[in-house]
């Protein structure tokens, strides 16, 4: 039996060897070519920009998409149009604002003429200089130190 049992240990080493070796070769073999595969792939990344195909539109497509810019364009006059209506609107407020106030100013300018005409007319003029009152003198107040 203690043959049986040198042998068995000695198989396994021998085939351990074996194994080893083998599996070193395999090893080398793939060593070198996975090398090129991983610079030819980023020669690839770097080369090959991912650009996505256009499909060609349909003509239902096209039809829509000229709608859609027939719409839009309508939309933009639009727009202009109700600008320009607002801006001359805002316009007319302010110049009904200013002539307004001018009117107003006038009124007020017209007022003063008359007031300074009906002193100029009266040949009496009174004009009473007020006086001013002296303040009532003050009482006088003792001043007691507290100690």
């Amino acid at each position: 039996m203690s043959e049986q049992s040198d042998n068995k240990p000695l198989k396994k080493m021998a085939r351990m060897e074996v194994l080893k070796k083998q599996l070193e070769e395999l090893e080398k073999e793939e060593e070198p070519e996975t090398e090129p595969e991983q610079e030819q792939e980023e020669d690839n990344i770097i080369e090959k920009p991912t650009i996505k195909e256009k499909k060609e539109k349909t003509p239902k497509q096209k039809e829509q998409f000229e709608k859609m810019k027939k719409v839009r364009e309508a939309k933009i006059v639009e727009g202009k149009k109700l600008k320009a209506e607002m801006a001359k609107k805002q316009k007319e407020e302010l110049e009904k604002k200013v002539v307004e106030k001018a009117i107003k100013l006038k009124k007020k300018q017209i007022k003063k003429q008359q007031v300074l005409d009906e002193l100029s007319s009266d040949e009496e003029v009174i004009i009473n200089k007020k006086e001013k009152l002296h303040p009532a003198s003050k009482p006088t107040v003792k001043f007691i130190p507290y100690m």
